[in-house]
């Protein structure tokens, strides 16, 4: 199966019949806000950034209506080179209201695994970056 390659632009909409597709992001220029297309069984989709340094710019991931909600969540990787340790931590969706998730200045690494029951967006991966990722 061949991955879908996203162009370095501001916005990018998902298509239904990529599910299954890796989508490969580039080094941005700016943030760029990903719509996913609405919630149905069965669509899968998985992020990955191609650069080798972290990116200056956001991943703004949301949902097609706000009732269509993330749920499970991300482990993010501190690389801060100036905290006194680099942490593992969770980062949960609360399951009441989120449908906007942002991946802040992601490094290599950094990989997103959306999956949809039909009523739902379920999320798991991990996330290098120096800033922790939001669920709003």
């Amino acid at each position: 199966m061949r991955p879908v390659v996203v162009s370095d632009d501001t916005t990018y909409s998902v298509l239904a019949k990529d599910t299954g597709k890796i989508h490969i992001m580039p080094d941005l220029t700016a943030d760029i806000t990903i719509t996913l297309p609405s919630v149905e069984d069965g669509l899968s989709y998985e992020f990955i950034y191609s650069g080798t340094a972290a990116d200056a710019q956001d991943w703004i991931i949301n949902t097609a209506a706000t009732d269509e909600l993330y749920y499970g969540g991300l482990v993010h990787l501190d690389t801060d080179a100036d905290s006194a340790a680099d942490e593992v931590v969770v980062v949960d969706a609360d399951k009441s209201d989120d449908d906007t998730m942002t991946i802040l200045t992601p490094e290599a690494g950094t990989r997103v695994l959306l999956v949809s029951d039909g009523t739902y967006w379920y999320v798991s991966g991990y996330v290098a970056s120096a800033t922790v990722p939001t669920f709003t």
